[in-house]
């Protein structure tokens, strides 16, 4: 008897640990998000006391509306002025905004507020869930933007969309940073200021920014290593129809050894993004500055071609002899293609 009541005792200990943990995890990791990401003073994350001001900032969402987010990895933000336009960055399939923090810190430098996103991308890649089935790519992609048109390839609810988790983040954000300029991407409590924000993305999150700007009218896209939206003669049926965004104001960039290169570049040809003579080709050299290529194929010949449809972008990146990624031209003139702010002027 007295062996069972020793038993009871060390269970309720274990079970009352267990739960003061959860709740540290999540007041200590920013992880409760109330009201759209609106947190109370008792629920503040506790840091070191750093804001998103030059540095970047991690924090994770975890909860929005009593809904466990999946997948729950860290975003990254930092800002250096208040008035930049806001890079809103889309990992590839199963990556993490962590794993892209060189390019981050770029478009930080260049005067971008910079929010790495995470939001579901996990299980198969877009291209090998709807291979030639033309409609598949704009349903999942539609699902995974605002969490409308389940589907037996992607069921992402409302509360864990990009939309939601874009709020939730950019509300958090402006709890933190009050000074910030957070706010102004978020008006009136739910329309996305979508004008003054450049969407970026590699592999996946490139297709899903690549879609993004077709459904909504942005300042601008950049599209790395994607989309991986066409097979053969088949493509992505939104591809068909006028976007929101202008092609003038649309930039992708690849590797010409990516194994999915053929995919990709049958992608660019239907947007229109190649033009009439072909993607720029270059070693990692920017264009001209007279020069406004919509398209461009490095040649890096660094790792296998698997490799290569990561290395224009993730921290993989090759480095020359003095540390920096050889891509830092490409990435700024690729930055350059938008105004720093509401004035206009160019981020350099």
């Amino acid at each position: 008897m007295k062996h069972r009541l020793l038993l009871i005792v060390a269970a309720v200990v274990l079970v009352a640990m267990g739960a003061a943990a959860l709740v540290a995890a999540n007041v200590l990791g920013g992880q409760r998000v109330e009201q759209h990401g609106r947190i109370s003073a008792a629920d503040r994350p506790h840091g070191d006391g750093h804001g998103p001001e030059g540095e970047f900032h991690r924090f994770r969402l975890g909860t929005i509306n009593g809904q466990r987010l999946e997948p729950n990895r860290d975003d990254f933000a930092a800002r250096t002025n208040a008035d930049g336009p806001l890079l809103l960055f889309l990992p590839a399939t199963r990556a993490r905004p962590a794993d892209y923090q060189l390019f981050l810190g770029t478009a930080l430098q260049d005067g971008y507020h910079v929010l790495g996103l995470d939001y579901w991308n996990l299980g198969r890649t877009l291209s090998g869930t709807c291979e030639a089935d033309a409609h598949c790519y704009g349903q999942v992609q539609r699902n995974r933007f605002d969490g409308s048109r389940p589907s037996e390839f992607s069921s992402v609810r409302p509360s864990g969309s990009i939309v939601s988790r874009f709020r939730d983040a950019i509300a958090y954000l402006d709890d933190h940073d009050p000074g910030g300029g957070w706010g102004r991407f978020v008006q009136d409590g739910d329309d996305i200021a979508w004008n003054d924000i450049v969407v970026a993305g590699h592999s996946q999150g490139g297709g899903e920014a690549a879609y993004i700007a077709h459904i909504r009218s942005v300042q601008g896209a950049l599209m790395f290593s994607s989309p991986v939206e066409s097979l053969g003669a088949e493509h992505a049926a939104w591809m068909d129809r006028p976007g929101k965004t202008p092609v003038d104001r649309m930039y992708a960039i690849d590797d010409n050894r990516d194994v999915f290169g053929p995919r990709i570049r049958g992608s660019w040809k239907v947007l229109g993004l190649d033009g009439p003579t072909g993607p720029f080709r270059t070693d990692t050299a920017p264009p001209g500055t007279d020069a406004d290529p919509h398209a461009i194929l490095t040649d890096i010949r660094v790792g296998s071609p698997g490799e290569s449809h990561s290395r224009t972008i993730k921290d993989s990146t090759p480095l020359g002899p003095d540390g920096t990624p050889r891509m830092l031209a490409l990435w700024q003139w690729l930055l350059h293609r938008f105004p720093a702010g509401p004035d206009g002027a160019d981020p350099s």
